[in-house]
């Protein structure tokens, strides 16, 4: 399907990903952070922050494929500074525009070329990035530790013997090799090191879009022996890899903060007043713990789900999705960002009128392509039966709409509240002379309307009422999620 954009936001690698939705108590963060609980001066979800700067109301973020910054699980999109930016953009009337950087030692460039608003990248305050950038108020401090692995025959020595085989000296690096990003934090503590010491060092930077998770990875199956992280990105990896050590610090503790434009003073002193504001609060300090704190459950849920992110896959069902896509010309993650707003992967699922499974079909519906109501909790036999109704429906509409992605969204539209009622508001466009081949403020303006009596009424109107709201949202939603699985994979 030959769609007009690349609509974008790509997953990233990140273990603690199911408590998201879930409620954690408050605890204070680690030693290194400079969040404080206090409920009292928690703050109302209406902070009302002017910010005329910001074309259309849309906050572009870069980020990059990192721990803290933002990754897709089971659908969803999450990550620490995704979810603080999301607390930002709602307080403040925004939305969220969210571009992932592959080359991570790029991003500080691409702000500075306008391809963003506000970086939000797990950026250390350094006295070099300052001159290049502004940086709002920490949200957090931390320190850099060396990553290195244990001694495969652990088990065989004493804690004095383990100790004595790791670097607990950054001077016992002398000699040795280090793989870092170029132009990241690591490399400048590595740098000081060789200057203030004289040290034979060796430092290798990795190449292309290699993060630092994938150097974690790296270190623990024994493809390098060292690298560098902050310890908060650290933890959780090491649970899952239980071959790692991360005890040996290599920086004083550190702030970490959103990167800002110098020019965009507004935008600067807006999300410096929030996050003041803000981080007396609870939420601003639950979101921390999400991430950062583990206890017993996260980390066995580490050691359960780890694989599944780390694959890069949107659902369980990727490969299914894959395969019924090409049935429709439609590229897979536009699928698979459908059965996400059906039925948020849950192939058990069953709504108040009767739609079963991933792509909650109607028993009538399935019965008319030859499969029994008792299948539909089947993801196979659901997705075919879906992606037949979807490929019947584009087929009506190709014929009407030669513009791809308008037809996509009438597609998607008549596959949520019925073709009918698509058609009705197509003929309320031609009535009112607006342009029944475009849905954002023509068919959808109408559908909309489809709820006045007005408008439902009219002679040209056949299926009667509907609740317009309901597909509007459903198209631009599905949509949504599409540009963020876009650069979720290839």
């Amino acid at each position: 399907m030959d769609l007009k954009k690349n609509l974008s936001t790509y997953i990233f690698l990140f273990p603690i990903f199911i408590f998201l939705f879930q409620s954690c108590n408050p605890r204070k963060p680690n030693s290194d952070a400079t969040v404080v609980t206090n409920p009292a001066d928690d703050l109302p979800n209406n902070v009302e922050i002017p910010l005329n700067t910001i074309k259309d109301g849309i906050l572009t973020i870069l980020m990059d494929n990192s721990l803290s910054s933002y990754f897709i699980y089971r659908g969803e999109p999450m990550g620490y500074n995704y979810d603080m930016l999301k607390l930002f953009a709602d307080e403040s009337d925004l939305t969220l525009n969210i571009k992932i950087i592959g080359q991570v030692e790029n991003i500080i460039d691409s702000l500075m070329a306008g391809e963003g608003d506000l970086v939000a990248a797990n950026l250390a305050i350094s006295e070099d990035r300052m001159e290049k950038i502004a940086f709002s108020e920490p949200l957090f401090r931390t320190s850099q530790v060396l990553v290195q692995r244990l001694p495969d025959n652990i088990k065989t020595l004493n804690k004095d013997e383990i100790e004595e085989s790791l670097i607990r000296d950054r001077l016992d690096l002398e000699g040795k090799e280090v793989v870092v990003r170029k132009n990241s934090s690591y490399e400048l503590i590595l740098q000081n090191l060789i200057r203030e010491t004289g040290m034979n060092l060796k430092i290798t930077y990795t190449e292309g879009d290699v993060v630092t998770e994938d150097l974690l990875d790296m270190v623990a199956n024994g493809e390098i022996n060292y690298t560098l992280c902050d310890k908060n990105k650290a933890i959780p990896y090491n649970v899952y890899y239980d071959n790692l050590d991360i005890n040996t610090p290599m920086s004083l503790s550190q702030p970490i903060a959103w990167g800002i434009n110098k020019g965009s003073t507004e935008l600067l002193a807006s999300v410096n007043s929030w996050i003041e504001k803000r981080k007396r609060s609870l939420e601003y300090n639950m979101i921390y713990n999400r991430y950062f704190t583990l206890d017993n459950k996260k980390q066995q849920t580490i050691n359960k789900e780890y694989d599944i992110v780390k694959d890069g896959k949107i659902s369980d069902y990727d490969e299914l999705i894959k395969k019924n896509a090409t049935r429709i010309n439609w590229d897979w993650r536009l699928l698979a960002a459908l059965v996400h707003k059906e039925s948020k992967f849950n192939p058990q699922t069953k709504s108040w009128r009767g739609a079963v499974g991933l792509m909650q079909l109607m028993p009538r519906t399935a019965g008319s392509y030859g499969i029994s109501p008792s299948d539909l909790t089947n993801p196979a036999k659901n997705i075919l039966v879906g992606t037949k109704h979807l490929a019947s429906l584009q087929k009506h509409w190709k014929s009407i709409i030669p513009d791809s992605l308008e037809c996509v969204k009438f597609t998607l539209g008549s596959y949520n509240v019925g073709l009918g009622h698509v058609e009705d508001a197509v003929r309320l466009t031609e009535k009112y002379q607006l342009k029944s081949n475009v849905w954002d403020d023509n068919v959808a303006k109408m559908l909309l309307n489809k709820a006045i009596p007005k408008y439902y009424k009219d002679p040209v109107v056949r299926y009667g009422y509907c609740r317009g709201r309901e597909p509007v949202n459903y198209v631009k939603s599905i949509l949504e999620y599409y540009d963020m699985y876009s650069q979720f994979t290839d």
